[in-house]
């Protein structure tokens, strides 16, 4: 049997992924960010969504990290080799502490697995065998998994994987829970829901040194008051949306970050009720929508269309060619009139992004007598109405931090309806079949058609609708250096160095 090897134990010295000490600069008392929302939790395998994880990210580590390229790192293991296509050994990182001065062992490691396969939202995403996953020594396990799992050590490096505590959990699980320890480069202090979340430098984190005492990070729901408050020195760094990017881009005082993303943005459906159970209303809606003219209206030079449900870099993508792919309104009405809506029907589309695409799509879609009262709420109703399947038209987005294909295309999993990530509560038996497939099998080229078959699936399907690939804008002050935001979405605030 070959095994893999993968030890790179000097990787992190040579390429200074880990540099946290600031070799120039000034040491600053808090470095504020404003951010757009807020967490579903503080644990890392509670929600997995785009509010929760650039959090804990700050405070929890995982097994592996990635670079910004997505590059396999060290992180709490040093090294890993694959035994067999169900098995590998990780070798943890000695002298490693959680944020109250305890060590970081393999017990935390296979505790956190416990959770990780416990959790509705995350048990989906990789299936770790308990009862043959070993701990070996202190800071050796082999961890072992139920079926061949190509993408295993990209998903050993996500957010929601991230190591906490055995003897806080067990000691006081809901205590823990509002309370979290870590052993990353930050502690948590409090979250005050609405206004901020406070968390302070790890003084004894194993990644070196942090250019400032305090991380302050201000809950600021509108786009363009976060913009204001960057360009005002309110704070050091912000999180904006796209209409705010050419202000931002004029001002000569604020450094202007556009960091592309594992993510699309797409409109979707409840596929479980009518009349979106029909895929003759969803190919309809896919012709009466002009996706071109939307991204390039909203975004200009900023983004471009999204071809599929992934981005273009995510491990199988493809671009599927269908009839039910472009602009054709006047094959949208006959495909209506065919499904038994020739006058079209009323219905609800919920979103918590640009209010301008909502309204764009909701003006295309009159013209075929489909008539959507729009719902632009905030991320924490918007995330609630498609998890708990009350939406019946929704724009959405899709982030797979991993880049890999087993987490891009389990949202149409009909076992993860929900909170599963399946928000379009899609139901297939032939996409469940490739699906599988994908999943396990280890041969690329026939993962490779796998993924093909089903992305073709479901644009004639029309189970989704491609909008916009994915990028994070971001806002600096003059001062901020060395800040990088993850294709994941989670930003590393913790190399940063401010100018003398």
């Amino acid at each position: 049997m070959k095994k893999f090897v993968f030890s790179i134990l000097f990787l992190v010295v040579c390429l200074g992924i880990f540099a946290g000490v600031y070799a120039e600069g000034v040491h600053h008392d808090t470095l504020m960010v404003a951010f757009d929302r807020e967490p579903k939790s503080l644990l890392p395998y509670v929600s997995n969504d785009t509010g929760t994880a650039p959090l804990t990210h700050q405070y929890f580590e995982s097994l592996l990290a990635v670079d910004k390229d997505m590059n396999l790192m060290p992180c709490l293991a040093v090294s890993w080799e694959m035994i067999d296509e169900l098995s590998y050994r990780f070798h943890l990182r000695e002298g490693v502490k959680f944020q109250d001065g305890t060590d970081f062992t393999a017990a935390d490691v296979l505790y956190t697995l416990e959770q990780f396969a416990a959790s509705p939202a995350t048990s989906s995403v990789v299936p770790i065998d308990l009862e043959k996953t070993v701990i070996e020594d202190d800071h050796t396990i082999v961890i072992a998994t139920k079926e061949p799992t190509p993408g295993f050590l990209k998903m050993c490096s996500l957010d929601i994987m991230g190591i906490v505590q055995k003897a806080g959990m067990e000691a006081d699980p809901d205590g823990y829970a509002q309370a979290p320890i870590g052993t990353g480069p930050f502690k948590f202090v409090e979250w005050v829901s609405g206004d901020h979340i406070k968390l302070e430098a790890n003084k004894d984190w194993w990644g070196g040194e942090i250019a400032f005492d305090t991380l302050m990070i201000r809950i600021i729901p509108e786009s363009a008051t976060r913009a204001i408050e960057a360009e005002n020195g309110g704070v050091d760094i912000a999180r904006i949306t796209i209409a705010d990017v050419p202000a931002v881009a004029a001002d000569p005082n604020v450094n202007l970050l556009l960091t592309p993303i594992l993510n699309t943005s797409y409109i979707s459906f409840n596929c479980s009720v009518k009349p979106f159970d029909d895929p003759k209303v969803r190919q309809a809606i896919s012709l009466a929508v002009d996706t071109e003219a939307i991204v390039y209206a909203v975004y200009g030079e900023y983004s471009e269309v999204a071809r599929s449900f992934v981005a273009p870099t995510i491990t199988g993508y493809y671009e599927a060619k269908s009839e039910f792919v472009g602009y054709d309104p006047d094959k949208a009405k006959a495909l209506l009139t065919e499904a038994g809506y020739p006058n079209g029907f009323e219905c609800t589309m919920v979103s918590n992004g640009s209010k301008s695409t909502a309204e764009m799509i909701q003006a295309q879609l009159a013209e075929i007598g489909i008539d959507v009262k729009l719902n632009v709420t905030d991320f924490s109703n918007w995330l609630d109405a498609i998890v708990n399947g009350k939406q019946q038209m929704y724009i959405g987005g899709w982030t797979v931090p991993s880049g890999d294909a087993t987490e891009a295309f389990n949202a149409f999993d009909s076992a993860n309806f929900g909170t599963g990530g399946n928000r379009s509560f899609y139901a297939n038996p032939d996409a469940d079949a490739l699906l599988q497939i994908i999943y396990t099998e280890m041969d690329e080229s026939k993962r490779a058609q796998a993924c093909a078959d089903l992305q073709q699936l479901l644009a004639d399907e029309a189970v989704t609708i491609g909008l916009n690939i994915g990028y994070n804008y971001w806002v600096t002050g003059k001062n901020v250096s060395n800040f990088e935001v993850l294709p994941t979405q989670s930003p590393n605030y913790a190399f940063i160095t401010f100018a003398k």
